[in-house]
């Protein structure tokens, strides 16, 4: 079992040069956190990359000091409960940061090895202050670990993590000793990723929620259209192949495709007789059809998550040269997200059938976008970059149709 900390005396003013770089470092890695919670609470949150968060914060852990020398563990074990005990990974300090030594190692639940999830949170041991052998020091450890570090352990801190995914932090072998310094950064490190990952758990749930209930309301919307919920599908995975071709950031991308399925949210207020219409619409009829992308901005509100819905909702129906609706928007002056939307919007509607047409196969839905036809005008109506990308990558359009149609 672990031994409680000692403390170790220190000369004092080589104690404040500890206490200065120990809170100095201690504050750089509480500022993984906050990055971590603006990742997560932006319009396009990121859900944290775990593995990149542990080498980051690892990497926090060197004090400088005169001389270049460090204060440094050569070693750290991260270690969290697994369902049937525990599973750690070794760190190696190298010039380059803190790399990941071999495979995870795993350990029994009656396993301790100089940690225990329930026996406090902070263990400063150093071998000489607990008058042990350096040799029968090592049966604290792992065997696995120990053959892992590949010299004898000298000292270590250890330190509990709680949140959603419990455990320990243990560092091995500081120069000289480890001390009470050590163990503060070590306890800011535990907090750092406890939090993080019980946020980055917690959100995920959220963001599933989230997800599932825009599809919802979506499909809700489409109830007295002639479309059915596989245009959303499509709309949904076609955004986002077009969306990464196009450079957007993978987050980005994935929040683009599931808010592209409101884009005709408004239509819940258009009354189903004009929407299921076999003939052309009269110019009232069409004004009126025409005011849902206002409603569907009004439907969506001002939640700054749902912010990009919102833009598409209210402009997808705008064309580059200004001639759309329902503002006049021209150019970069359309939102973006809606330049790449309207795209996806004509090659589905093309691709299905309407009570006023059929569908078109993929080859003459391409050729509309190539030459256009008495309703669309590609250069006139297309962002140009968007669509020299379309042309590209439109292969993986036709492959999404194939997969998801109700016929």
């Amino acid at each position: 079992m672990p031994h409680r900390a000692r403390l170790v005396h220190l000369p004092p003013r080589r104690g404040r040069d500890l206490c200065h770089q120990a809170f100095r470092q201690t504050l750089d890695v509480l500022r993984i956190t906050d990055q971590a919670l603006e990742d997560l609470c932006c319009e396009c949150p990121r859900l944290p990359d775990l593995d990149s968060l542990v080498l980051r914060a690892l990497d926090e852990m060197t004090l400088g000091e005169p001389q270049g020398r460090t204060r440094s563990p050569s070693h750290v074990f991260l270690v969290h409960a697994r369902q049937a005990g525990f599973e750690g990974i070794l760190y190696r300090a190298s010039p380059q940061g803190f790399r990941p030594v071999g495979p995870p190692i795993r350990l029994t639940a009656d396993e301790t090895h100089a940690f225990s999830v329930d026996a406090g949170d902070v263990t400063v041991s150093n071998y000489r202050d607990e008058g042990a052998d350096l040799e029968a020091y090592q049966a604290r450890f792992h065997p696995e670990v120990r053959r892992a570090v590949g010299e004898p352990i000298r000292n270590y801190v250890s330190y509990r993590v709680a949140g959603d995914r419990p455990g320990a932090i243990i560092a091995f072998n500081y120069p000289d000793r480890a001390t009470r310094y050590e163990a503060q950064v070590l306890a800011a490190l535990a907090v750092t990723l406890g939090t993080v990952w019980t946020l980055g758990s917690r959100v995920a749930q959220v963001e599933e929620a989230f997800v599932y209930l825009i599809g919802a309301l979506a499909r809700a919307s489409e109830v007295n259209d002639e479309v059915t919920g596989d245009h959303i599908v499509r709309v949904s995975r076609y955004c986002e192949v077009l969306a990464r071709a196009a450079g957007y950031p993978e987050g980005e991308a994935r929040v683009l495709a599931y808010s592209s399925q409101l884009h005709d949210v408004g239509k819940i207020h258009t009354p189903r007789e004009l929407l299921r219409k076999p003939g052309p619409l009269t110019p009232a009829e069409l004004a009126l059809m025409q005011e849902h992308t206002l409603q569907g901005e009004k439907i969506i509100g001002s939640s700054p998550r749902l912010a990009m819905a919102r833009r598409i909702a209210g402009a997808h129906h705008e064309n580059w040269d200004g001639s759309g609706y329902p503002r006049g928007l021209r150019g970069e002056a359309i939102p973006r997200e809606a330049r790449l939307v309207k795209i996806v919007d004509v090659y589905d509607a093309l691709r299905s059938p309407r009570p006023y047409k059929p569908a078109l196969s993929h080859e003459q839905a391409l050729e509309v976008f190539t030459v256009g036809d008495h309703r669309t005008r590609p250069r006139q109506h297309f962002d140009p970059e968007l669509l020299r990308i379309f042309r590209d990558i439109h292969e993986e359009f036709r492959r999404i149709h194939a997969e998801i149609q109700p016929w």
